[in-house]
């Protein structure tokens, strides 16, 4: 019978033998005598009763290990998810989106502006009248520069305003067409938009397309928006009118009543009406005015003659 005494008396027949080197360190020496003695003295099982035992396991047990390695990006990816959805983070991810939402809102609304007022804004055009004389010129007949811009009068008006543009009378074609295109040059000079009325007519008889029928003009400010001005070449303070002007003026009249311009009820003011203290259009005019229908000779008294 083995009993752990034997196992002390057959390792004191084989002791090791223990000694010191010149150095400082220590060599053991062992015999291979000594490792078979010590396996024999390891107890052998022959006989095991088990009971109820269902997780016992005898003699060697093998375990398979199986290791993944993955890549390093792709465990970084999958630790940058884990934190885009872990609960520490899902408040700032939340956020994140609502900033993203807002700014894309904000992109959207800027181009939807820019479109529908800037770019539909180009393709607002002036309305043409229905006049085919030769007496009337359009803005392409008399080489109109281009305009900085225009604003669309609120349709139909209810005024007329009569004005004059206080220069020496033009006679002819060529000598009104230069007087105009001098009278835009001056209103923008002044940082307007355009010429400044939205029709001119010479002693001749000559019809200008000024800022236009449908464009607001630049004569009375307070008055621009309600209606439509005329502005008669010359100085009518001192020069004569004649009855070709007013036979035009009555036709250009009719046709933006026709085109719903004007109000069918319409009144024509005077400058010096509506202003008070100015001499324009000028007495020559003033004394004229009865010739339109519409007129209206309210403070014509205001007038300076």
């Amino acid at each position: 019978m083995w009993n752990e005494g034997d196992a002390r008396h057959e390792l004191r027949d084989h002791e090791v033998s223990m000694g010191r080197t010149s150095g400082s360190s220590e060599v053991v020496v062992m015999d291979e005598r000594v490792l078979e003695a010590a396996a024999r003295a390891q107890p052998a099982l022959t006989n095991i009763n088990v009971t109820k035992s269902s997780r016992l396991h005898i003699g060697p047990k093998f375990v398979s290990v199986t290791q993944n390695v993955d890549n390093t990006e792709v465990v970084k990816g999958r630790i940058l998810g884990l934190e885009l959805v872990s609960p520490q983070n899902s408040k700032r991810l939340r956020c994140s989106i609502a900033v993203f939402v807002c700014w894309a809102f904000v992109v959207v609304s800027a181009l939807t502006f820019f479109i529908f007022y800037f770019a539909l804004a180009k393709q607002v055009k002036r309305l043409d009248l229905d006049i085919k004389e030769k007496w009337y010129l359009r803005r392409g007949d008399w080489q109109a520069m281009p305009d900085y811009g225009i604003e669309l009068l609120e349709l139909p008006v209810p005024n007329v305003l009569i004005g004059h543009s206080a220069m020496d009378q033009c006679t002819d074609r060529y000598s009104c067409i230069k007087d105009v295109l001098e009278i835009q040059r001056d209103h923008q000079r002044r940082g307007w938009n355009d010429i400044g009325p939205n029709f001119l007519v010479g002693v001749n008889g000559l019809v200008f397309e000024g800022r236009g029928g449908n464009v607001q003009g630049a004569m009375v400010k307070s008055w621009n928006r309600n209606g439509i001005s005329v502005m008669f070449l010359g100085n009518y303070q001192v020069s004569e009118t004649s009855q070709v002007q007013f036979d035009h003026i009555k036709v250009l009249l009719n046709e933006l009543v026709r085109k719903e311009v004007l109000r069918p009820n319409y009144v024509v003011y005077g400058h010096c009406q509506v202003t008070g203290s100015i001499i324009s259009p000028g007495k020559y005019v003033m004394d004229e005015l009865h010739n339109l229908e519409h007129w209206n000779p309210a403070n014509k008294t205001t007038c300076i003659r």
